[in-house]
């Protein structure tokens, strides 16, 4: 095919070009004009070709990089159409696409939509992937469902209609319309109709109709009806036995069953047996009598040693024994096992044992019982055969080397007779034979001997810082040196703690100083003290200065003590804690402390020894359900509040203790403005109600343990304003944080 640019380019050349080229010798190519001289002067027979206007003969007539000489015309075969990379190299026409030539190639483009999917550029971008079911969503993929008919729409596949009979049930468009309905019982028709048979029958679709066939295998229409089904189970029913109306017929001791369509033995009556394996026998075997299988299947009686064997309620027996023998173990198994003429244990008869004869040899013969001879170094001092040969030569005190030959009596134990001859059997408890002379007998009192304590040549080696003891014959700890104790109860150790100055044991074991200082056995007294606020600065100022000015060193919490945590500050250093939690607001009393603050409490108090003094309201935390880790070291209890004019008593006991007398003398009444908690002092070790008030019940209570004392006083200070002026309450705050610390 050649392109109209060509065409064009041929009738720019001129028609009168081409007439002019018959003029021309026959090998001349004339574009623009031939000249020849023909007969004349310079006349030759070389044809002249004139080249002119872009015409051309050679390529060397084309000088411009990309041009051929093609058809006599310099043509740029990297772009013209038909001369593409060479002349004549026609790029092909397409409908559906456009052409161009690029760098001397053909090179299709395809329109929005349209794709290339065969490589042909005969027919252009023939395939559209949004709508070609043979190419759709891209080439190749082609949409192909089981029983259906496809389409592509949208770049997807999908199902148009299913083939006549069959429906996509799965609502898969991958299994295409997998289900013939016009078979499918399970989908008969339709995706949703299911057939119904009746019970025991096989369900059937024919085209789309559910029907059904005969019985399930194994099954019976026994009554022919369908209304239900195939209504008896043939491999089971005795009734209907492998087919309808055949009954299995009664067996001899035995329950008739039906198995596998077969009538057989179901089983046996009790104590029946199937031995020849045969049907129409039944259960012929009676497990009580017979001896072949006595009790059970292959369980024959054996034959019996000198004697024949029996089944009895369905145990083998011995039947009967021979002349001289008997059953006397009562084991059939073994049968007449005893010759009573000369078992010691059955001498003639069943369980007459003949008596052993004392270190001698008793027998048998005959049927009747006797005694043969006595052992070495035996005899028979006194009672005759009736005893046997009664008397030990080498072990008896009153024969001893032979009859009647007795030992003398051993002070402070027993004497024995030993290989014939006399000698200290052993000794009494607590005593000793330690110089192996039988004259002074056990002469040695090894329960208090410190030489000899418990055993002989054992002597007692005092421990550190005390005095040897021996007591019930162990050596132990005796007397503690002055200023020393036995505090881990180790005799070992010995009398191991300085109680003048171990702090932790100070004046005697477990008497803690919280100070950590221990002179003379008395603990000495920390007066420096932590007082935990609560949200009452003012109030919580007047307790620090009368603590202050009762000699204390006083470091207050900056925060309430329901922010305390352990750390703000730590509790190390001091030698009490006043803890205050009494309000005004409610924050302060219905809050919970950090348990790592109650834990650091605690610690300080039952693990390093130091003192704490509480206040309400400690007893209604805990009864709240808050402060559960400090709840050990709160003394009241609560049953309600009471705010007024509360009058302290101190009880009797506590009239001259430290937290009424020292370092201020209290008086044994007094009376001032509180609000309070009212309730009991709870059971505890080592706990004491210290005061009392007809207002709050227990007022004071005091906790006098080893390690850690505590105070709890029933008084909430800053509840109510002006709580801590009452100089009294302030003087038993002092005078409790001193005596907690060791002070006094």
């Amino acid at each position: 095919m050649i392109r109209p640019s060509y065409l064009g380019l041929l009738a720019a050349l001129g028609g009168a070009a081409l007439a002019a080229a018959s003029s021309c010798k026959t090998n001349a190519v004339c574009v623009g004009g031939c000249e020849s001289s023909v007969g004349g002067a310079g006349a030759s027979d070389t044809t002249t070709t004139n080249v002119g206007g872009g015409a051309c003969v050679g390529e060397q007539d084309c000088p411009t990089a990309g041009q051929k000489c093609c058809a006599h015309a310099c043509i740029d075969v990297t772009a013209d159409l038909n001369n593409c990379g060479a002349c004549d190299n026609v790029c092909p026409d397409s409908l559906v696409a456009t052409m161009d030539c690029i760098d001397s190639k053909c090179v299709m483009g395809c329109p929005q939509g349209l794709v290339d999917c065969n490589g042909l550029a005969s027919d252009g971008c023939e395939a559209n992937p949004e709508s070609d079911p043979l190419n759709c969503g891209q080439c190749g993929h082609v949409c192909l469902f089981a029983n259906a008919t496809p389409q592509c729409a949208a770049n997807q596949c999908e199902i148009v209609s299913c083939d006549e009979g069959f429906a996509d049930c799965d609502q898969d468009p991958s299994t295409g319309c997998e289900i013939n309905v016009g078979t499918d019982p399970n989908h008969c028709n339709d995706c949703d109709t299911i057939c119904q048979p009746p019970d025991n029958m096989e369900a059937v679709c024919t085209l789309g109709i559910c029907s059904h066939s005969g019985c399930l295998d194994g099954f019976g229409d026994c009554n022919i009806s369908d209304v239900d089904g195939c209504e008896i189970d043939l491999l089971t029913d005795v009734s209907n036995c492998g087919t309808c109306n055949h009954v299995c017929d009664p067996l001899p001791n035995a329950e008739v069953a039906c198995v596998a369509g077969a009538c057989v033995i179901g089983s046996c009556d009790l104590g029946w047996g199937d031995c020849d394996h045969s049907v129409w026998s039944g259960c012929e075997t009676d497990f009580a009598t017979d001896a072949h299988h006595c009790g059970g299947y292959n369980a024959p009686c054996l034959p019996l040693t000198d004697g024949f064997p029996a089944c009895v309620d369905s145990n083998c027996v011995l039947g009967g024994c021979d002349p001289g023998f008997d059953d006397c173990d009562h084991d059939a198994s073994n049968g007449c096992e005893t010759d009573l003429s000369s078992n010691l244990s059955n001498c003639g008869t069943c369980g007459n044992t003949c008596p052993a004869v004392a270190h001698g040899t008793a027998g048998c013969s005959g049927y009747a019982c006797g005694i043969a001879s006595c052992d070495p170094n035996y005899d028979d001092c006194f009672g005759g055969a009736a005893d046997g040969c009664e008397t030990s030569l080498l072990t008896d005190v009153r024969h001893c080397g032979g009859c009647g030959n007795p030992c003398a009596d051993v002070d402070h134990g027993t004497k024995t007779c030993l290989n014939g001859n006399c000698a200290i059997g052993s000794c009494a408890p607590g005593y000793k034979d330690c110089n192996t002379t039988l004259s002074d007998g056990c002469e040695i009192h090894t329960d208090v001997d410190l030489s000899n304590c418990g055993d002989c040549n054992n002597g007692c080696v005092a421990p550190p810082h005390a005095a040897a003891t021996c007591v019930s014959g162990i050596c132990g700890l005796g007397a503690c040196d002055p200023g020393y104790a036995n505090c881990d109860g180790s005799d070992g150790t010995g009398c191991e703690r300085a109680t003048l100055t171990d702090p932790d044991n100070c004046g005697g074991c477990g008497l803690k100083c919280g100070s950590g200082n221990c002179v003379g056995g008395q603990c000495q007294c920390s007066k420096n003290l932590l007082l935990i606020a609560d949200d009452s600065p003012s109030g919580t100022t007047v307790l620090a200065n009368a603590l202050i000015g009762a000699g204390f060193t006083v470091t207050t919490t900056a925060v309430p003590s329901y922010q305390y945590n352990g750390t703000n500050p730590s509790p190390a250093g001091f030698g009490s804690i006043v803890l205050l939690a009494g309000g005004p607001t409610a924050t302060s009393y219905q809050t919970d402390m950090p348990v790592a603050g109650q834990t650091a409490i605690l610690n300080f108090v039952n693990t390093q020894g130091n003192g704490l003094v509480l206040t309400e309201w400690a007893t209604f935390q805990v009864a709240a359900g808050r402060w559960q880790t400090l709840a050990p070291l709160v003394l009241l209890t609560r049953s309600a509040a009471y705010s007024g004019q509360v009058t302290y008593t101190v009880d009797a006991a506590f009239a001259s203790h430290p937290i009424w007398n020292a370092p201020y003398v209290l008086p044994g009444s007094f009376t001032f403005a509180s609000t309070s908690n009212v309730g009991t002092t709870k059971v505890a070790p080592f706990v004491t109600r210290a005061a009392g008030s007809p207002q709050a019940l227990d007022a004071v209570a005091v906790r006098d343990a080893p390690i850690g004392r505590v105070v709890h006083i029933a008084h909430a200070g800053n509840y109510a304003s002006n709580g801590w002026t009452n100089a009294n309450i302030q003087k038993l705050v002092a005078n409790s944080a001193a005596w907690a610390s060791r002070c006094p």
